[in-house]
């Protein structure tokens, strides 16, 4: 399929302007792209191991399915309220006094997880984490729009990303791994406590690095040349001068931010139904064909599909930037997403079944990188962080309402289907908001005719 930006893009200043700009992007995507994928993998790595814990942990603590879906997704009930908050807080402190405050404090939570005794601390437990990590994604993709042109945020975005798969993908097996091994606990702790207190220490220490490498603004940046400095200054802020509200406040109230937050909704609420409810649906559909899989095996089999949906979302959004389009490279996946959903409800051979969760999970994992270039093309400065916390802020509690109402259908009816099916509707929907006509490409958007703006057929992975 081709795409097309619909729009006339600017002549670049040339070879030498090229070269700076990849120069740039590489010296920044080093230094800043590593550790901060780093702290967005132990952040993953908690909501990944949380579904192969349960494995054990919702009969130690007598969890049903609807509870155990509850406790998934009021982490996202303290994200949501305290999102906003502490975007404003990083514009106030900088970013590097302030992600590395999230990860620490995460971290802490995650550790005293272990120590939870029934439903109830659980929850509580649940609510805090989502306080203590509100403001990281959001944070992050703020923080690119001060290092980026916007030719090459989707690809950044979508590196960085990565640390999400690598979660997903080392997650699973090395909790299954640890539970195998020790059936009986580690350091005197149940086997599933013992997991949230290997992802907690790790984080803390995330936390330590990103104050120590992190700069919040190219003009601090040490290892930039004045030469680096003056260009990104040229071509990023001519971008946030052409751009639309800078008031943080108007966003709030800005109508496509709040439709932009129920498509990203609906994306939540299908993807941490397979973050949390994977192993189990593995587990339960196998076993209903006569095969018994070890927790391990199951843990193996979780992180496939991960895999293959961080090669689609890097290939996907190094599209995005190439053609320098937005929505269907949003709204595609959020489709096949929806395929595969109603897919997995169809299948009980395990292999194919693998198949249809592969396809949902990378339909999931490749929409954000092209998603989250669409709010710095209506909104600029202080508003581009609040508008991207607010849609990700209301967009998550996709992340409360989807395992909590997948969890008590599969309670009422037995099975996957009803919750599969709602989950596939709902992600249509999400992809039908994009194409509204408020969101179509307008001549001048700054996001393709800020003087960044080189040959998209130049673009080259960092």
């Amino acid at each position: 399929m081709a795409f097309t930006s619909h729009m006339s893009s600017p002549p670049s200043d040339g070879p030498a302007d090229e070269l700076i700009r990849k120069t740039i992007r590489r010296k920044v995507a080093w230094r800043v792209i590593p550790v901060l994928a780093f702290a967005y993998l132990m952040a993953n790595l908690e909501r990944t191991n949380l579904g192969i814990a349960s494995l054990s942990m919702n009969s130690s603590l007598s969890l049903t399915t609807a509870t155990y879906g509850l406790a998934a997704g009021l982490y996202f009930v303290g994200y949501f309220i305290c999102e906003v908050p502490s975007n404003l807080a990083m514009a106030r402190f900088g970013a590097r006094k302030w992600l590395a405050r999230i990860a620490i404090t995460w971290g802490i939570v995650a550790t005293a997880t272990a120590a939870v005794q029934g439903p109830t601390s659980l929850y509580v437990m649940r609510i805090l984490l989502g306080v203590a990590e509100a403001g990281l994604f959001p944070g992050v993709v703020f923080y690119f729009t001060l290092w980026f042109v916007p030719r090459d945020r989707a690809k950044m975005l979508a590196l960085f990303g990565m640390g999400a798969t690598v979660s997903g993908l080392a997650g699973p097996p090395l909790a299954g791994t640890i539970l195998a091994l020790w059936p009986h606990g580690l350091f005197g702790l149940e086997g599933w406590r013992a997991l949230f207190v290997l992802e907690g220490i790790p984080s803390i220490v995330v936390g330590l690095l990103i104050w120590m490498v992190l700069v919040d603004s190219p003009d601090k940046a040490r290892w930039l040349t004045r030469t680096e400095k003056a260009w990104l200054t040229k071509h990023i802020r001519p971008e946030a001068e052409s751009a639309g509200g800078r008031n943080p406040l108007r966003a709030l109230a800005d109508l496509r931010v709040l439709l932009l937050s129920l498509s990203y909704f609906a994306k939540n609420a299908g993807g941490y139904v397979l973050v949390f409810f994977m192993p189990q649906i593995i587990q339960t559909l196998t076993v209903q064909r006569g095969a018994h899989y070890s927790t391990l095996t199951i843990s193996l089999l979780s992180a496939i599909p991960a895999v293959f949906a961080g090669i689609t979302a890097v290939t996907w959004a190094a599209s995005s930037d190439r053609h320098q389009e937005r929505r269907w490279h949003s709204a595609i996946p959020l489709c096949v997403a929806a395929v595969g959903i109603v897919w997995a409800t169809a299948v009980t051979n395990p292999i194919v079944l693998l198949v249809a969760l592969m396809l949902a999970t990378a339909g999931i994992g490749s929409m954000s990188g092209a998603f989250f270039q669409i709010p710095p093309t209506f909104l600029a400065g202080p508003a581009v962080a609040v508008g991207i916390a607010t849609i990700n802020a209301t967009g998550n509690l996709g992340g409360f309402a989807g395992p909590y109402l997948f969890g008590i259908l599969k309670d009422t009816t037995g099975s996957y289907f009803s919750g599969n099916l709602s989950l596939a509707v709902l992600l249509l929907l999400g992809a039908a908001i994009i194409f509204l006509p408020m969101f179509r490409p307008k001549h001048g958007n700054a996001e393709l005719t800020t003087s960044s703006q080189v040959d998209p057929s130049a673009t080259q992975a960092t």
